[in-house]
Order: C-alpha cells, then structure tokens, then sequence
C-alpha cells in the first residue's frame, strides 16, 4: 500500500500531547474544616416534616448562612432565659477577620467535641431551597410564638446599633404545627392550632364556652412559597368556617392574628396576640429601625436606611 494513502496524524505537542486529569467533583477548590463540613451534614440532614413547629425567618438576599448563624444563637440566647435550657455552644461564625489564629484554632478544637445529635437538639436550623427563607425546628418546651413575641418585643427597646442581634434577619413567623398542604391537612392544624384560642364548630358534645360579647375578634393572614395548588380564598374560608359566629372578623385591629404559612408542600399555623401589626409583623429589622427613629433625628434614619443591604422578596 501506498504510504501516501495513510491516514496522517497531526504534528504533536509534547506538553499539549498529555492526558489532562479530570475532576472528581469535590467543593470546587474549597477548603473546608470539619466543623463546616458537621455543620453542612447538620443542615441538609432532615428536612421539613408534618408535626413540625418552629420559625420560618426572611432575610437578606445572599447573606442566608449568616442569617441562620443569627438565628440559630438568638434562639439559644431567649431558650436560655424564658425556658433554662443550657446552651450546648452557639453556631461558630465564619466573620473571622477580626479575630487571631489561637481564637480560630480554639474554635476548631471545641467544634471538634461531641455535641448533642442534631436531632435531639431543642433548635435546629435549616435551610431552604428558596433564596432568602430559612427555618429553624423548635421541641417542647420552647413555644415558637411566645419566643418570637420576647425577641421582639426586646428589640423595641434597642436604640444603639452595637446592641443589636442580627444584621441579616427580617421577619419571623412562628409556627405551632405543621401538616399537609391539602384541604384535609390545612383543617386538621387549624382544628388543633385554632381550638386553644377560640370556640370552634363542629365539636360533639362541646357547649359553647364564649359569648359573643366577651369572643375575641380575630384575623387571617396567610403566605404562600413554592406552592400552586391551594388558593388564597379558600384556605381563609375554610379555616373561618371553622371558627364559632361569636368571634368577628376584624382586619383592622383584631385581638388575635392566624398566621398561615404554606410553603410547597406543608402547611403551619399559629395564633399570635394582635399587637402582631404594632410589632411590626415581626420584622426585626424594621423594629430595630423604629426605635432608632424614635431616638435620633431624620439625618441619621437615612443614614441607617440606606445602609441596610436589599432584602429578598416576602421579608
């Protein structure tokens, strides 16, 4: 055969000619400590179940991990003091830019210790798969609407910006049970949520306990995330038909709020105090701006508006 008829290779490169070692995957180049790598497994371990009581938490677009590190240590902070639970340690911050090396590697040594089991812990923080929202789970005997309630009310009196607990939260709605976001799940939380705070229809053998009028007014304020099969209108009806006549509706200043949280395929609900709207729907953010409007003047207020990063959307 004719050499000329063989198929000719390309003139090699020697340094282009060698095999080029394909990634495994891995965390992009990333070097991360055992406690990062703890926390992460922590984190993505459980998710959101039916039983399951807690505080959804808004916050800045992009700064969730911070957020929740925020959240997770308040938490501990107001379970120590409204119920004496001992803290097992705070979520360590990865801000460590002010501090020195023998801090860091201390930190290190003590997040290397056994701690409790994430899922015997009293908080357990999560996050979600939505920018912006995170979750922390909540045991008995923490009430996530009286721990919501004394955070807030606590950052009212906040005037100085170095007393502050978060820099990244927003608004927190608590949540007293959790269940299915169908029509049978949604009456069944309201049923158990709802029957602590008013006279309900429907229940054999119960003589009504309130007259209309000593009943106290109330209002509903449901959210929806990641979610397209319940609609708005029918959740109010249907948790309102479940309510005795003796209790009004009133959207302007009710004496209870009934917060429903529906987010892809869970429902929570919980029943908080009306000063829920002069608590700012309990946006700590906005609170904490609030107080320092009352004790500064305009010039500052600007100032500290527009030094507050751009929050997500629902904050």
């Amino acid at each position: 055969m004719d050499s000329s008829a063989k198929r000719k290779h390309p003139p090699t490169n020697k340094t282009n000619d060698r095999h080029i070692k394909k990634s495994r995957g891995g965390n992009a180049g990333r070097w991360q400590t055992p406690h990062h790598k703890a926390k992460l497994e922590s984190l993505g371990s459980k998710g959101l179940e039916v039983g399951d009581m807690g505080i959804w938490t808004t916050c800045v677009k992009g700064k969730e991990r911070q957020a929740l590190e925020e959240l997770e240590n308040i938490c501990k902070e107001y379970g120590e003091k409204l119920y004496g639970i001992e803290r097992e340690g705070s979520a360590a911050s990865d801000d460590d830019g002010d501090d020195d090396i023998e801090s860091a590697i201390q930190r290190e040594v003590e997040s290397m210790k056994p701690t409790v089991k994430s899922k015997d812990a009293t908080f357990q923080p999560m996050r979600m798969e939505l920018d912006c929202l995170l979750f922390i789970r909540t045991k008995p005997p923490v009430d996530p609407v009286k721990l919501v309630q004394q955070i807030c009310k606590d950052a009212k009196g906040i005037t100085d910006k170095q007393q502050r607990r978060s820099r990244f939260i927003n608004r927190f709605t608590p949540v007293t049970l959790t269940a299915k976001a169908n029509e049978t799940g949604v009456e069944e939380v309201a049923r158990k949520v709802l029957g602590g705070h008013f006279q309900l229809v429907g229940d054999e053998g119960e003589q009504p306990t309130t007259t209309e009028s000593d009943a106290c007014s109330y209002a509903i304020r449901p959210s929806f995330r990641a979610h397209n099969t319940l609609k708005r209108d029918d959740v109010i009806k249907k948790v309102a038909s479940l309510i005795a006549s003796c209790h009004k509706v009133n959207l302007t200043s009710p004496d209870k709020v009934i917060l429903i949280d529906i987010f892809q395929t869970f429902c929570g609900m919980s029943v908080v105090d009306g000063e829920w709207e002069a608590l700012k729907r309990y946006n700590l953010h906005e609170i904490y701006l609030s107080a320092l409007k009352a004790s500064k003047d305009p010039k500052e207020m600007s100032k500290e508006e527009t030094a507050q990063p751009v929050a997500g959307p629902e904050a």
